[in-house]
């Protein structure tokens, strides 16, 4: 297998950080109050049509008359991107029916009555979101990549900067649609230009995956966990995402998706350029919000292995008490951390042994698994294990 150069690197955060004194976590009640009043009254729905306008010239979907974007669509950087991005996207629209059947018979359950789904380690990956939880009303994500600003791509064309803008961009998807995963030095990269962050990606497929963009806004997290849209009361140490309504094409359900650029680890993470991130363990505020999000399942791919390390303790612990289920690769939480008393597993796939950039990381207990009867079928390759055949999944369910 081709071996995967992929380091940990944590590219510029979107709010800055202060020397403040540990706050306690305290849980909201009320987390969710700002968009559950917006989802029950569509007359709250914030809505404004340039938003799904840039979702679909980025994804290289042909526009309406009535897009500002319109007639951006005559340049050659763009006709060329929407060429290259269908060849792309080519492999991926051929397994998707795969995915989304498989889904569809061992995530019934899972994705019953909608709910919550909690995405850490994410990068911008609607796509697997998406596809593995199709019926969540909210989904939330955390990654170390920027949130991103939303682009006027009228001033980007008019300063030659749209060839560039569009290149990045087809960049950053090519290694998520051939290989199932973001690559994060890559991406950092890829971000350092007019494309910032992630806000183009995670419209790029939203737009590809049959869904209309409603709206956009930042938001940031109070001192008790609560979000707040009123970002200009709020300290510089305010952690800063984006919040983003959309529903599927032809569904009159609405939903979000909300994405923070966060340091997951318990202590300060310091990046090879000197940047200083704190961690959870001094971030109480953002560890009430995780705490008060209400999840239903937490979804782990290609998520480096951090959970394995004592180091990613606060953020696995969250993880197992708050959620119902879970699914994951290898890279996700060890097995050894799935009492069964606790937890029903169900493994899909095949597991020997990690790509060998993570070859410290391997699990014989989960080998032994994999050795012993009742494994099932897993008809896709996902992960860092993509091919077909060598990829493998766990379903835990809280008993």
């Amino acid at each position: 297998m081709k071996k995967i150069t992929f380091l940990v690197l944590l590219p510029i955060f979107a709010a800055c950080e202060s020397t403040t004194q540990p706050i306690e976590p305290q849980v909201s009640e009320v987390i969710k109050d700002t968009i559950v009043s917006v989802l029950e009254d569509d007359s709250n729905l914030p809505m404004d049509k340039k938003y799904n306008d840039l979702a679909q010239f980025l994804a290289g979907n042909s526009s309406t008359d009535g897009s500002g974007l319109k007639l951006l669509e005559s340049e050659e950087s763009w006709k060329s991107y929407q060429l290259e991005i269908e060849k792309l996207w080519k492999k991926t629209n051929a397994k998707l029916p795969v995915i989304k059947d498989w889904a569809s018979s061992e995530l019934s359950e899972v994705n019953a009555d909608g709910g919550t789904l909690f995405y850490p380690f994410s990068g911008p990956d609607f796509l697997h979101a998406d596809l593995f939880f199709a019926e969540y009303d909210h989904i939330v994500m955390n990654a170390l990549e920027p949130i991103g600003t939303f682009p006027d791509m009228i001033e980007v064309k008019k300063d030659s900067a749209l060839p560039m803008y569009m290149d990045n961009l087809k960049a950053s998807m090519n290694a998520i649609l051939n290989l199932s995963f973001f690559r994060t030095i890559a991406m950092a990269d890829d971000f350092q230009s007019e494309l910032d962050g992630t806000l183009p990606v995670l419209m790029h497929f939203m737009a590809r995956t049959g869904h209309e963009v409603l709206y956009q806004e930042r938001v940031g997290v109070m001192p008790d966990g609560t979000l707040s849209t009123e970002l200009e009361t709020l300290p510089d140490s305010t952690y800063i995402g984006n919040r983003y309504y959309f529903k599927r094409i032809g569904n009159q359900k609405v939903r979000t998706l909300t994405y923070f650029a966060v340091n997951l680890q318990n202590m300060a993470y310091v990046s090879r350029g000197g940047l200083v991130a704190k961690g959870l363990d001094t971030r109480g505020d953002f560890v009430a919000y995780l705490k008060g999000l209400d999840i239903k399942s937490t979804y782990l791919k290609s998520a480096s292995y951090l959970m394995h390390r004592p180091t990613f303790s606060m953020i696995r612990d969250i993880i197992l008490d708050d959620s119902d289920y879970v699914l994951e690769d290898d890279s996700g939480i060890p097995i050894e951390y799935f009492d069964e008393e606790k937890w029903e597993l169900t493994f899909y796939g095949n597991y020997s042994f990690p790509i060998s950039l993570f070859e410290e990381r391997h699990q014989e207990d989960l080998k032994d698994v994999y050795q012993g009867e009742g494994i099932k079928n897993l008809p896709f390759g996902i992960g860092y294990q993509f091919h077909k055949g060598t990829s493998n999944l766990m379903l835990a369910k809280k008993r």
